[in-house]
């Protein structure tokens, strides 16, 4: 049976992306493994859907749904939701949501409540990518393990939605098992 080049190079890119979520099952454990049997095949198929597909229509082809960057400048989008900490200047066309413990914000503990905000912005408008600016600060306030969770749920729910994700940090900020974590949920 012959397959064209395309298929071919899907084939592989699952095959490695199985091999790579399998190995990473084995060395995390239990930290970030909340994503079901079937989360995680269309994670996969939809990973590979866009880094096979190379079409000019991509809005951003060379990122994927979920990017860490190290500053706004590296995030290639016009149209985002920014989570971020008051004080910083907003880009144009930017949405922006507040972290602060100061009264009238989102406060950094509140993860379910910054999730749920996130998930409503995003509803009305899907292609909206999501651009958190204060990982860090959310960490500190809940504890990497927590925010992981976060970061995981929140990935989800963007890449089913076809959004974009990403994550504006410093990778001197963590430890090197924390930026690992990090980095392998990048794709």
């Amino acid at each position: 049976m012959m397959t064209s080049p395309g298929i071919r190079g899907l084939h592989m890119h699952l095959h490695n992306h199985l091999q790579k979520r399998y190995l990473y099952s084995l060395t995390v454990g239990s930290y970030g493994g909340s994503m079901t049997p079937v989360k995680a095949i269309l994670s996969m198929l939809a990973q590979a859907q866009f880094e096979t597909s190379g079409s000019p229509s991509s809005p951003t082809p060379h990122f994927g749904y979920f990017n860490i960057v190290g500053s706004r400048e590296a995030v290639p989008e016009r149209d985002a939701l920014l989570i971020t900490r008051p004080g910083e200047r907003d880009p144009p066309g930017w949405d922006v949501i507040l972290v602060s413990t100061v009264p009238g914000f989102i406060g950094p503990r509140e993860l379910p409540k910054l999730l749920h905000e996130i998930l409503e912005r995003l509803r009305e408008n899907p292609n909206k990518a999501v651009v958190l600016e204060c990982p860090e600060y959310l960490a500190v306030y809940n504890g990497f393990e927590s925010f992981l969770k976060f970061l995981h749920t929140l990935r989800d729910y963007i890449l089913m939605s076809g959004g974009r994700l990403y994550l504006i940090t410093d990778p001197a900020s963590w430890d090197e098992r924390q930026f690992a974590l990090l980095k392998r949920i990048e794709g």
